[in-house]
């Protein structure tokens, strides 16, 4: 009898599952940021439990009041950061990542069709929601 009540257990935990799974796929694939027609940050995520990803050449700039100013260019494009311990609930992807000894924590929700905004968390200035635009899919 105890068998039966494991299966039965473990079969009530798959739509739970193939929730998160559809939920995630909103996530999936390429985003970017732009800043007058150039691309200030793109985000890469990935399918898989838990979701990955990755950050790329992000030169987000803001002024005192939190918004998106023209970036610094320096010509040299960033290395790839990984994002940490993500957490899907929802429309929003919490994640993190590590900027020398500092951790940065962020929110990236879906907004809409292909568009989300992110949110930096514990800034020093209080940004405001950066608008992405999903590029492409992941196939």
């Amino acid at each position: 009898m105890l068998r039966l009540a494991s299966v039965a257990f473990i079969l009530c935990g798959l739509p739970l599952s193939a929730q998160d799974s559809d939920a995630a796929k909103k996530f999936i694939g390429e985003w970017q940021a732009k800043f007058r027609d150039k691309v200030i940050c793109t985000i890469r995520l990935k399918s898989g439990d838990p979701i990955s990803g990755q950050s790329e050449n992000c030169r987000i700039n803001v002024d005192a009041n939190g918004d998106l100013q023209e970036p610094d260019s320096d010509g040299q494009p960033d290395s790839a950061s990984p994002i940490l311990n993500p957490k899907l609930k929802g429309s929003t992807l919490s994640f993190e990542e590590k900027e020398g000894d500092d951790v940065i924590k962020f929110e990236f929700t879906v907004v809409g069709e292909g568009k989300a905004e992110l949110r930096i968390l514990d800034a020093p200035v209080g940004v405001k929601p950066i608008p992405f635009v999903r590029q492409r899919e992941a196939t």
